[in-house]
């Protein structure tokens, strides 16, 4: 009787609204629990903040869902309190009319999950943590399970086990993966000044191919702050990031010697690192200038904090400082960095004096200006080492920034791109994915980390990975820190004293092993269209590495359509994580007719090695005939999809609506589904339908974008599929929109994903 009454509540669900739960139709309101993905439900606390609670409180109260009539939901309590944005982050139940503020769609996630989405700011309703009595906020980005709900009409429901069915390819091959890695900023600070026998112990844990197989490490070129201090207080760096953020500088004047001696503990790390791993790649990056070169004379940021701090008069000295740095490595050590980056999240706010730690705002126009005096002293100075940038913490800023280098015309002084994923939506994501692409333009996850609780925020981070590496398709993906004091969360290894040497691994190793040390240098990431995971061959193509996240409470089962392979099943290895277990052996799984099943738990991750052989490669390019789905690069658990109500995209679930064939005709190609129904342009209209019979502007032409993606054309090439208002959500509708010269709108770009 468990899930009895979650079950009838869902069927109900399912009748009063489509299966695009995107898109409910509740014609009155309509009482529900609104549970979290905890098993916990929606409520509010004294002072009036939406929190979550268990259902085993006394008197726990339903919300009223009512629809608004611009399509959108009003969330109440029973008094009529409203659900509201308050700020720019809070959720609150408040007396008042209703506004954006307390509107809200319900997007589908999975068969099981929605998540609530505020009108007003575009942000998703979720919690840092799962745990009873925890805040709900409304800034969420709605990318991991602690911002996922489903409802029910008991508090005590527990969410019901879903089942997910995807296929895996291996000729819809995505990016070339160079491989993982790790700044050596600001834990190599502190790690080198230990004993020889610690230092070689948590290089081998980092480096070795059995361990974390990390090769791509970034050193961090200090600033060095005012030794006086005249400008701002003494270690204020000790009241943010702690006093291993203080970064000695090679200089402390304009004309004053390079005193190679400092900087000590980094460097020792580093050429351990080159001694224990010869492959080792090394990328040079700088936090802040020296505090001479400053307005503020500090070199944590300007006040205020949203304005530079490099002097321009200071731009060719301080890119003799970057480039000088690096010849020394390369003259004294041998170690030739392959790329430079002279920014640190430059369009932020975050980098004011007397803050925590080196930081440095930098303008668009100020980075473009600094880069065109930077690129000629580095060429000169016979290094093979080329600038990287921007390393913005915004994936979206990133995408501006790249598009003002473009406009700028200096990308072919670049030869690298960066970003973090601290903000970030895999619309973002993939515009930058397809801007690097089209201009052949290297790319790294440069850098990122997560907060959270317990192996909850580990998963967390690694759903994350998993969507850098399915939308970014970065060539590397790079962790923030190895090693941390008093956290198990934003580090693999955890220091319990720096000063004292004290270490040992946490969970959080253990989850970033399972792709790590099996997805290597020169593997090949392959589609899989369910997002929970990552999917990869080697190059040899006879193994595939498949890593599986659950970070939701319930248990997931999977059923992995491997029949594309011509051979795949003999000979499995599979290695779990979950709260009791540390990559074990997994061996509940079966394989039959092509296809892997197996139950994933809550909270765990798995690996699965897989012997595979792969026959020749006659899909290339569109092929007529042979069965295919037909997914936006924006959100790639989206297919197209058709019925009598017209053509939209919806979750992929492989349905006849989903399932196409292409048919030559004339020039293109007719586009027909399972159903039989045929997409059709109507002349002078926006919106596609699907008709059953022969019509005219039923012909597309479609043309590669890469090698990976398409678009498709009407008959005169005038228009391309186009999802309504750059959309990304199940639900949004397809029309035909003027395309033009450029390949970049991603919400105009398709994947075919041909079938078994």
């Amino acid at each position: 009787m468990k899930n009895n009454i979650f079950r009838c509540v869902l069927a109900v669900m399912l009748f009063l609204f489509p299966a695009v739960m995107a898109a409910y139709e509740i014609t009155a309101p309509t009482d529900y629990f609104l549970m979290h993905s905890s098993g916990h439900h929606l409520a509010k606390s004294n002072d009036g903040k939406a929190i979550i609670k268990a259902g085993t409180i006394a008197s726990p109260k339903m919300l009223t869902f009512s629809p608004t009539d611009d399509g959108y939901y009003t969330i109440a309590l029973p008094d009529g309190k409203l659900l509201t944005l308050d700020g720019a982050y809070s959720a609150k139940f408040v007396d008042g009319a209703v506004s954006d503020r307390s509107k809200f769609s319900i997007v589908e996630v999975g068969k099981v999950f929605v998540k609530i989405k505020c009108k007003s700011n575009g942000k998703f309703l979720g919690t840092d943590s799962p745990n009873e009595g925890s805040t709900a906020f409304l800034d969420k980005s709605g990318d991991d399970s602690r911002h996922y709900w489903f409802f029910s009409t008991d508090p005590k429901a527990e969410p019901d086990t879903e089942l997910v069915k995807y296929i895996i390819n291996p000729h819809a091959e995505r990016q070339l993966f160079d491989g993982w890695g790790v700044s050596l900023c600001w834990w190599a600070n502190m790690c080198g000044k230990w004993s020889d026998e610690k230092i070689d112990e948590i290089i081998d844990w980092l480096v070795d191919p059995q361990g974390l197989n990390f090769r791509f490490f970034r050193y961090n070129i200090g600033g060095g702050d005012d030794p006086e201090n005249k400008n701002c207080d003494e270690h204020h760096m000790g009241r943010g990031k702690g006093l291993r953020a203080e970064m000695e500088g090679f200089k402390d004047s304009s004309d004053g010697p390079y005193i190679w001696t400092r900087d000590e503990a980094q460097r020792k790390i580093m050429l351990k690192i080159k001694e224990k791993r010869p492959d080792a790649v090394f990328e040079a990056f700088s936090n802040s200038c020296p505090y001479y070169m400053t307005y503020s004379g500090c070199v944590s940021g300007n006040s205020p904090s949203s304005k530079d701090n490099l002097k321009p008069e200071y731009y060719e000295e301080f890119a003799h400082y970057l480039v000088d740095v690096c010849k020394h490595y390369k003259d004294e050590y041998d170690i030739e960095f392959r790329t430079l980056d002279p920014f640190n999240e430059p369009m932020t706010s975050y980098w004011g004096k007397n803050g925590g730690q080196e930081g440095c705002h930098f303008d668009v126009s100020s980075q473009i200006a600094f880069i065109k005096v930077l690129y000629p002293i580095l060429k000169e100075s016979g290094l093979s080492t080329v600038i990287s940038a921007a390393d913005e913490t915004s994936v979206a800023q990133s995408v501006k920034d790249f598009e003002e280098y473009r406009k700028a015309g200096i990308l072919d002084m670049v030869g690298q791109w960066n970003t973090h994923t601290y903000t970030v939506d895999n619309s973002s994501r993939a515009k930058l994915s397809a801007l690097c692409r089209e201009a052949g333009m290297p790319l790294w996850m440069s850098e990122v980390g997560q907060g959270g609780s317990g192996i909850t925020g580990n998963l967390n981070l690694a759903q994350k990975l998993i969507n850098d590496m399915r939308y970014i398709m970065p060539s590397a993906w790079i962790d923030w820190q190895y090693i941390e004091e008093n956290n198990d969360q934003w580090c693999l290894v955890k220091a319990d004293s720096f000063k004292d040497g004290l270490y040992h691994k946490v969970k959080n190793y253990s989850v970033r092993s399972h792709f790590s040390r099996f997805i290597k240098e020169g593997y090949t990431i392959l589609t899989s269209f369910d997002s929970r995971t990552l999917a990869a061959i080697n190059p040899e193509r006879d193994e595939m590495v498949l890593v599986v996240v659950n970070a939701s409470q319930l248990d997931v089962d999977h059923v992995a359509d491997l029949s594309m392979f011509a051979s795949a099943g003999n000979g499995i290895k599979a290695y779990l994580t979950d709260e009791s277990s540390d990559l074990a052996d997994m061996t509940a799984y079966t394989v039959e007719n092509g296809k892997l099943s197996f139950r994933l738990n809550p909270l765990s991750i798995v690996t699965f090695i897989i012997p595979v052989t792969v026959a020749d490669n006659t899909d290339k390019g569109v092929v007529a005939g042979k069965k295919c789905l037909i997914t936006p690069r924006n959100a790639a658990n989206l297919a197209l999809c058709a019925d009598a109500g017209g053509v939209s995209v919806t979750e992929i679930g492989i349905t006849k609506a989903q399932v196409w064939t292409l048919k030559e005709q004339g020039k293109g190609h007719v586009i027909t589904n399972d159903n039989g129904l045929t997409i059709t342009e109507n002349a002078n209209e926006y919106m596609l339908t699907a008709k059953s019979e022969a019509a005219d502007g039923q012909e597309f032409v479609i043309k590669p974008v890469d090698d990976l993606f398409y678009r498709i054309l009407n008959s005169d090439e005038s228009k391309g599929f186009d999802l309504e208002g750059e959309g990304s959500s199940a639900g949004t509708r397809v029309g035909v929109w003027n395309y033009g010269d450029n390949a970049a709108p991603i919400h105009r770009q398709w994947m075919i994903m041909y079938m078994p």
